[in-house]
């Protein structure tokens, strides 16, 4: 796996820690995309009807393939918010039903819930520690709970829920679990039918190393038959541009409303197929470099916010002022994300121990000035 390294020019810049907001992308999900631009600009329709063949049939196929679900559950989305909003406007709630999220969550998943609390919906957001949010969760999910909106891994303190115990508590209630995976897909090996989650979403721009404009969106099948938001492909009957002609798409197009960003979904797609045989060694290895940075921060006396034993990719250690620490760190070509009270490092699967310890000995440097 790591011959993949290659696939990466930034390594010869930088040294790079902040695949929980962009990733590099890599050069063969990078010709994939320019592939398909390429051929347009040489044969036009005639190359994205090959492509779009079957409803975009193999991408959903090798999509689907790597979150172990069905093609006919995967739609393409451009981004999470777009996703998140097609489920939590589609589920029609509304008087007196309870949505669940928490405090730390990124706005995603918890700003199209304020749009149900003005029909009505009792938005409930939990407060917690890092340490405390998957057992303070499970408590609050009861009687009135519809729907519970979270991360799989959180985007600044890194810790990591357990989706199945989420889910099954969700089960018990007759709630459904919506889940944003961008900070977990392309690091750790998902499973939707184990973790037991009904919707699951992320853009692909992070850990799954691809463009912006990418995206996927998996809907448990027979869930949100009807989406809030209706498009030209949205109607079964599209092809036939018939203005006075509807009838909802049962397949996943239907939460595709318009064209996708066809070159970003194809590199996402990519990715996805290189990375399938290779998901279990991907989720050992960011979890041995993210558990490296933890205990080489703790050998500096550095306060590390992600705990331990809850990691996936994300580690956050304390700093004052961490923007300007961040600021000192890229002085040294060294790429992080001042996130929460900290100094937020992403590792992926091809980056070193030895740049981890570049990243904690420059941290622990010039934390002190940063005062």
């Amino acid at each position: 796996m790591y011959h993949l390294r290659d696939e990466f020019p930034i390594v010869r810049e930088y040294v790079y820690l902040n695949h929980a907001a962009i990733s590099p992308t890599p050069t063969f999900a990078l010709f994939e995309a320019f592939r398909y631009l390429y051929e347009v600009s040489q044969h036009g329709s005639l190359h994205v009807n090959k492509v779009e063949e079957g409803d975009f049939a193999n991408l959903r196929k090798k999509m689907a393939t790597f979150i172990n679900a069905e093609p006919g559950e995967v739609s393409f989305v451009p981004n999470t918010s777009f996703g998140a909003n097609m489920v939590i406007h589609g589920l029609n709630l509304g008087k007196g039903d309870v949505v669940l999220s928490d405090g730390l969550e990124f706005p995603s998943t918890v700003y199209p819930l304020y749009k149900l609390a003005q029909r009505g919906v009792n938005v409930k957001l939990v407060r917690a520690s890092p340490e405390e949010l998957e057992d303070r969760l499970v408590e609050e999910i009861g009687e009135g709970v519809k729907l519970v909106s979270v991360s799989h891994v959180s985007f600044n303190t890194g810790v990591t829920l357990n989706a199945k115990r989420i889910a099954e508590a969700c089960r018990k209630v007759g709630a459904l679990l919506l889940l944003d995976v961008i900070q977990s897909a392309g690091a750790l090996k998902l499973d939707v039918k184990e973790m037991g989650a009904d919707f699951v979403v992320a853009g692909g721009y992070k850990w799954m190393m691809s463009p912006q404009g990418s995206g996927f969106l998996y809907v448990r099948k027979g869930l949100v038959p009807d989406p809030p938001l209706y498009g030209w492909k949205s109607s079964s009957t599209y092809m036939e541009f018939n203005a006075e002609k509807f009838s909802i798409e049962e397949g996943p197009r239907r939460f595709e409303i318009g064209t996708i960003d066809v070159a970003a979904n194809l590199a996402m797609a990519s990715v996805a197929e290189r990375l399938t045989p290779l998901r279990d060694e991907v989720e050992r290895r960011v979890r041995e470099l993210s558990g490296h940075a933890i205990d080489v921060a703790e050998d500096y006396g550095l306060e590390v916010i992600t705990p331990k034993d809850r990691r996936a990719g994300i580690v956050v250690v304390k700093v004052d002022q961490p923007r300007k620490v961040a600021e000192e760190l890229l002085a040294r070509r060294i790429v992080v994300s001042p996130r929460g009270e900290g100094i937020r490092i992403s590792t992926h699967f091809y980056n070193t121990e030895d740049e981890v310890d570049k990243a904690l000995v420059a941290i622990s440097q010039v934390r002190g000035r940063a005062r």
